[in-house]
């Protein structure tokens, strides 16, 4: 990753629902190193209020599938049913089962999956394609 990485997604604001602290301070340095400015919610409760308080508004959520109080397809039920974001790209990011998860992701509305671990040499791609509408469906 360059410094041109840093530049390309300055402008980004992100919503990261995930509640391992591994993984949120994995994709947190990530977000940092790419110069996207990230918010985390660590339950996957109050995300909307999170959202609707950020001005701007997130322009991408990255939302794990377990959550502690909830899951991550209620919460894109959430964000789908709300006006505001429900075009927005929300991306699920998990470790769980591809088989298995990828189908039931594109299913409920996800915009795209991205498995865990995710690898810091590959999601900046990852992330400019899905920025720019491809599909992204890849298991790391």
């Amino acid at each position: 990753m360059t410094s041109l990485a840093n530049k390309e997604f300055s402008q980004l604001k992100a919503l990261v629902v995930e509640d391992d602290a591994g993984g949120m301070a994995i994709i947190g340095v990530m977000m940092r190193y790419l110069g996207i400015e990230a918010f985390i919610n660590s339950t996957g409760e109050g995300v909307l209020s999170m959202a609707h308080a950020m001005n701007p508004p997130p322009d991408i959520f990255f939302v794990d599938i377990n959550l502690p109080r909830t899951t991550g397809y209620d919460v894109l039920r959430d964000i789908r049913n709300d006006p505001k974001f429900k075009n927005c790209i929300v991306v699920a990011v998990t470790a769980q089962d591809a088989d298995t998860e990828i189908p039931k992701a594109r299913e409920a509305g996800f915009n795209a999956y991205v498995g865990k671990p995710i690898s810091r040499m590959r999601f900046p791609r990852q992330l400019r394609r899905i920025l720019a509408g491809e599909e992204v469906w890849e298991t790391y």
